[in-house]
């Protein structure tokens, strides 16, 4: 007698993955895939959020997808199963209707935030809607296309749903995004664990300047953009490797040295912001981290970043400068020991020593600011660390 799985054949659980060390849950964003679908291994099978990332999950096996444990915008905690697919089902077999979640508990009354403000918003009468989620539960989905029918109309601004402010006010408000609060519950974390101080270098990037404009157009040529950013990492990866208290991390009551440098680099997103990592920084010359700060930057951008690309990191860099700015105090990545924030190179006065007395030139001028967690080094560490990425870039040679 035929089946459309084989007994022997397990179910494969798709699971919610690490994003790093210092995430511990995730939110489903988007299903791209529903009960009876078949699913090919690597395809992306749903698009879920943490602190850290936002992409796309690819399915662990291939097969037929054949219940969803975790419906869109529920957050769930690392290595929580959110469905299962039946390895041994075939392609072109039809598929059973029991293995389809049909024998899930009743749902139906399990309203989440987002739906119940929509609904509460479009005058959305929830007990007349039909939920096509686990168990019945009604999907944003399914109050969505009650909207989009005609049979709700949207409540005006004088309502007094809570979600809407008085129309004196000349307020809009929106529901924070699961990767904002995200972020905002690591940063807030952060702020609370680490005994935070921040230190500031002015270094003058003349050598590096110029030496940017030699090697920029033969750099790009090879697939790797040149830019002061990939300078700051060189220098800081050659610093690091000499004052290593600037690339350890807290756990408990250790503090850990790490070996290699696994440099983090900061990447704004629309919604948020992500640090992917290049592993085993120290082997890459300057070349070598232009192209994989381009690398990690694009795929962070679109969303192709795996979870291994998140996992690791000792230190991190983070770039506001690209948008102008030219001081801040950066919160530590947890547990990391200490976070470089790079500012915008401006040209400034500066006052330079001769032996025919002091002079004023015009200089391209950066500030680096580092903050430290106390925990873990003192000033005096900091300070010394800074001062070695100042100097080797302002006195730069392509071996720094």
């Amino acid at each position: 007698m035929s089946s459309s799985r084989t007994e022997a054949a397990p179910l494969a659980e798709v699971t919610m993955p690490q994003m790093g060390v210092s995430v511990a849950e995730g939110t489903i964003v988007k299903w791209h895939k529903r009960p009876g679908d078949w699913v090919e291994a690597d395809e992306s099978i749903c698009e879920i959020s943490t602190d850290k990332i936002d992409t796309e999950l690819p399915s662990p096996a291939s097969g037929r997808l054949v219940r969803v444990r975790v419906e869109e915008n529920e957050t769930v905690g690392v290595g929580t199963v959110l469905a299962e697919i039946d390895t041994g089902a075939q392609p072109g077999q039809p598929h059973r209707a029991e293995t389809d979640g049909g024998d899930a508990p009743d749902r139906s009354h399990v309203i989440s935030p987002v739906v119940r403000r929509i609904a509460t918003d479009h005058d959305v009468d929830l007990s007349q809607v039909k939920g096509t989620g686990v168990g019945g539960r009604i999907r944003k989905r399914d109050v969505l296309a009650v909207v989009e029918n005609g049979q709700a109309k949207e409540r005006p601004l004088h309502s007094e749903s809570p979600y809407w402010p008085e129309p004196a006010n000349g307020e809009r408000r929106t529901a924070l995004s699961p990767i904002r609060k995200q972020i905002a519950e690591h940063m807030t974390r952060s702020r609370r664990t680490a005994a935070h101080v921040t230190t500031v270098a002015e270094v003058d990037l003349s050598r590096v300047v110029t030496r940017r404009a030699e090697l920029k157009d033969v750099f790009g040529a090879r697939g790797a953009p040149l830019t002061y950013l990939a300078f700051v990492a060189r220098a800081t990866v050659a610093a690091l490797q000499e004052h290593d208290v600037l690339n350890t991390s807290i756990e408990g009551e250790e503090l850990v040295h790490h070996d290699d440098v696994n440099l983090g680099i900061a990447v704004a997103l629309q919604d948020g912001l992500i640090v992917p990592v290049i592993p085993r920084a120290q082997r890459l010359n300057l070349e070598g981290l232009a192209a994989a700060i381009a690398d990690l930057s694009g795929r962070a951008r679109a969303k192709q970043l795996r979870p291994e690309d998140v996992q690791g990191g000792t230190f991190t860099i983070t770039n506001p400068g690209q948008f102008g700015t030219i001081l801040a105090t950066p919160i530590i990545n947890q547990p990391q020991a200490a976070i470089l924030d790079v500012e915008a190179v401006v040209k400034r006065p500066v006052v330079m020593e001769g032996d025919d007395g002091d002079s004023i030139a015009i200089r391209p001028m950066v500030n680096l600011c580092l903050s430290f967690d106390h925990r873990a080094l003192d000033g005096a560490d900091a300070a010394r660390f800074l001062g070695a990425v100042k100097a080797r870039l302002e006195q730069w040679a392509d071996d720094a």
